[in-house]
């Protein structure tokens, strides 16, 4: 794509400049900024319009839905994971609409790691009806750095594709929109909403971020340029509290849940405007698959068995992985916008 090629070798050079600081030059956003609609996950194809049904290869598309001004995923026995910020309440999922049992809600805890907060943001919720059709998930038992992954999200489209001039002496950085000619690019968004996937592979970079939620063990993937069209995702608003999945073998499970997107300094909120080189914060299941196997519990073999006559549940087991890392720094929230009793 003619446009891309034109702003590749200051894309570089920016990434370069990244990779300097990263703790000087990214600003993360954790949560939902504003009392608005979802975003969806922004796809760097030609029109961002595709990926609207689950893909061929299904990972789950069914099991995640739009919960109030984010999403949700539906594990199975009733119960919805998301995020603190976005609480609780009723989940549209697989064209049916789900009311949250009262009472029901449980923020995840970080297990007592030393020097962390006692609360993660992390929600999970039971439905006071169960879902007509749907299947249980299987819960990651590592973090799958270095897998390939696809992200599900419910929100608003991408927007026009759009070119910024940096001036990078500047503390912050000074961004300003160009017709052409910039150091770095990326897409915006629209007003419209619709449930999407998108691609990505897990980084290596991780350990914990910090919020007004608590700190959350994470991962991260990165909305990079590779020079031609393809569904590589981003988050953006509203993503928070969607699943991302990842196959394990032939299984595919779920490895992670977006928590918020990462941007470069002075960039036009990283939460409405997608940049090449951003990234996607994500909570790593591993780190939090006890936790969440106490509240929806593992069947016994037998009941596997059985249930294998209907459509089997799979399930895997835990190894607990833990990094650190301090580079990253949270912008206060605004209050939670969902519904927790």
């Amino acid at each position: 794509m003619d446009r891309h090629i034109r702003f590749f070798e200051c894309l570089t050079t920016l990434w370069r400049q990244r990779g300097t600081s990263v703790v000087a030059l990214v600003a993360l956003v954790l949560g939902i900024g504003l009392p608005r609609t979802a975003w969806s996950v922004v796809i760097d194809t030609s029109t961002g319009t595709g990926n609207t049904s689950a893909p061929a290869d299904n990972p789950g598309w069914a099991n995640v839905g739009v919960l109030g001004i984010g999403t949700g995923v539906y594990l199975g026995n009733d119960w919805v994971l998301t995020t603190k910020q976005v609480g609780g309440g009723s989940i549209v999922l697989n064209g049916g609409t789900y009311a949250m049992l009262a009472g029901s809600g449980t923020q995840l805890t970080n297990g007592g790691e030393p020097g962390k907060t006692p609360l993660t943001n992390l929600y999970m919720f039971r439905l006071a009806t169960t879902p007509v059709g749907l299947d249980s998930v299987a819960i990651a038992s590592s973090s799958g750095t270095g897998a390939a992954v696809t992200m599900i999200g419910a929100g608003l489209d991408r927007g026009a594709f759009t070119q910024w001039d940096i001036n990078m002496a500047a503390t912050p950085w000074i961004w300003t929109e160009v017709q052409s000619g910039g150091n770095a690019a990326g897409y915006q968004t629209l007003s419209t909403r619709e449930m999407r996937w998108g691609t990505n592979t897990v980084g290596s970079v991780g350990g914990w971020i910090a919020s007004d939620y608590g700190d959350t063990n994470f991962v991260a993937t990165t909305f990079s340029y590779v020079g031609r069209e393809s569904t590589v995702a981003q988050a953006a608003y509203g993503d928070f509290g969607g699943g991302v999945f990842h196959k394990n073998g032939s299984t595919w499970e779920l490895t992670g849940m977006m928590v918020g997107v990462a941007g470069f300094s002075g960039q036009p909120d990283p939460e409405e405007n997608a940049v090449y080189g951003n990234d996607t914060i994500v909570a790593d299941l591993s780190f939090y698959r006890p936790q969440i196997m106490a509240i929806v519990p593992e069947p016994h073999p037998m009941v596997l068995a059985a249930s294998g006559l209907g459509g089997l549940v799979l399930w895997r087991l835990l190894r607990r992985r833990l990094t650190t890392f301090e580079g990253f720094s949270a912008r206060n929230l605004p209050a939670n916008h969902g519904h927790d009793e």
